[in-house]
Parts: structure tokens; C-alpha cells; sequence
């Protein structure tokens, strides 16, 4: 069952956006609608680094990106059409689409990511998962384990991203981040040679996630280069 956002936290949310952002989403409310980081760093008091916009279809995504625009061109990655609009980056997703809100919450892999804000002609609205509250206020990631189309590597990619601030992970959820990339790896190759293989494969799952899951690229870079051919072979 999904929560509202304190009114006055969807207040500040609502005024800190910018201008054009904020006119968009009145102008297209409530087909388009506001969801993931941004709001969780308001209620949090943490730094902004991007916007997260959401639409019915990849079309209209497209659509809206490019009158955000205005003369300029948004760039498309696999997951998001991205404008690089002040003092934010706005992105279109649109590998995964939605006409309601609470659906877009429920597929995000984090309760602490799972709210959302549009415009209606009746003003402001928001939702959020009866966990988002305390478990942003306890920097507690929990995991929601969503059925949907992702990177295998994304959610651990964010636990890393996370933990450097200050957020820390239950057991269970942590085991189940763990199950969803080896899933990703069982697709790959069902019988690594050696762990130093099997490490590669990891590897190469986790840095073919879109950067923008990490934009300062803190948890994106190996930290040694690929197997040489001793260690390949498990000397």
C-alpha cells in the first residue's frame, strides 16, 4: 500500500526544482511525472545530481526531451534521453515506461528511491513506499528485488555508490542483490574456467551499467586490468 510524501517535503521538492522543469511537468501532468534520487536527496538533505523524468512511452519521453531542449540536441543512452539543463541533469527514461506513478515506484530496486511527485489540475501529488521514510532516515537499503528488464550489475553498482554515503545494507538484501548478478553471469557463461575468470565476467557485467547510475564513475572503475594469462589460469 503506498504512502504520500509530507506535505512539506513535497513543498520544498516542488520549489526547489528549476523553472523549466517545473513547467513541464504542470504542462504534461500527470503523463509525466518526477521520481527516484531527486526526492529522495530533498527529504534526505544530500546533494542533487540528476533528475529522473518519467513517461507513458518512449515517444513522448523523446518528445518531451527535445522541447526541454530548446536549440539543442538530448543525447540518448540505453535507459534515458539526457538534457543537460542547470544545475541539473534531466533524464527522459524510457527503457522502462509507465501511465501511473505507483507502478514506477514499485520497480525501483531500493525503498529509499521509491517516491514520486506530478502535477494534477487539482495541484501537486505525490506517492511513496510505506518504507521510504524510515528506512532513508536509517540509511538502510533495502531491496525490493523488482521484476523488470535490468542491467544484472545496477543494483550492486548503487550499493557501492551508497555505502560511500554512509548508507549501510541488511544481510537478506545484500544476499539478494548477490543472486540477481549471478543470475546476470549464469547467462553469460554457466561454467567460469577459474575465479579469475569468473571475476572478469563480474566485472564486465558491473561496468556495462549506463554511468549515469554513477555520473562521478566512483564505483565504475576496475581497479586492476583484465586477467593477465597466469592468473587466467588460476596460477
Amino acid at each position: 500500500m503506498e504512502s504520500e510524501l509530507n506535505r512539506m517535503d513535497l513543498a520544498w521538492a516542488v520549489r526547489r526544482l528549476p523553472a523549466p522543469i517545473r513547467d513541464l511537468l504542470k504542462a504534461h501532468g500527470p503523463k509525466v511525472f518526477m521520481a527516484g534520487g531527486y526526492l529522495r536527496a530533498i527529504v534526505s538533505g544530500e546533494k542533487v545530481s540528476d533528475l529522473d523524468l518519467f513517461a507513458p512511452s518512449k515517444d513522448y519521453a523523446e518528445a518531451c526531451a527535445k522541447e526541454l531542449a530548446g536549440d539543442g540536441k538530448p543525447h540518448e543512452t540505453d535507459n534515458a534521453f539526457t538534457v543537460r539543463t542547470k544545475p541539473y541533469v534531466t533524464q527522459f527514461i524510457h527503457r522502462w515506461t509507465f501511465t501511473d506513478p505507483k507502478d514506477a515506484i514499485a520497480s525501483f530496486d531500493f525503498t529509499i528511491a521509491q517516491a514520486a511527485i506530478w502535477w494534477t489540475e487539482e495541484g501537486w501529488r505525490s506517492c511513496c513506499a510505506p518504507g521510504f521514510y524510515a528506512d532513508l532516515a536509517a540509511k538502510r537499503l533495502v531491496y525490493t528485488a523488482p521484476a523488470r528488464n535490468e542491467d544484472a550489475g545496477g543494483s550492486m553498482l548503487r550499493v557501492l555508490k551508497f555505502y560511500q554515503r554512509g548508507y549501510r545494507i541488511p544481510l537478506d538484501s545484500l544476499g539478494a542483490v548477490i543472486a540477481r548478478l549471478a543470475l546476470g553471469v549464469e547467462r553469460i557463461n554457466k561454467a567460469a574456467s577459474s575465479e579469475a575468470w569468473l571475476a572478469k565476467i563480474i566485472t564486465a557485467l558491473l561496468t556495462e551499467v549506463d554511468p549515469l547510475i554513477d555520473p562521478d564513475h566512483i564505483s565504475h572503475l576496475p581497479s586492476t586490468d583484465e586477467p593477465t594469462e597466469a592468473t587466467a589460469n588460476g596460477s
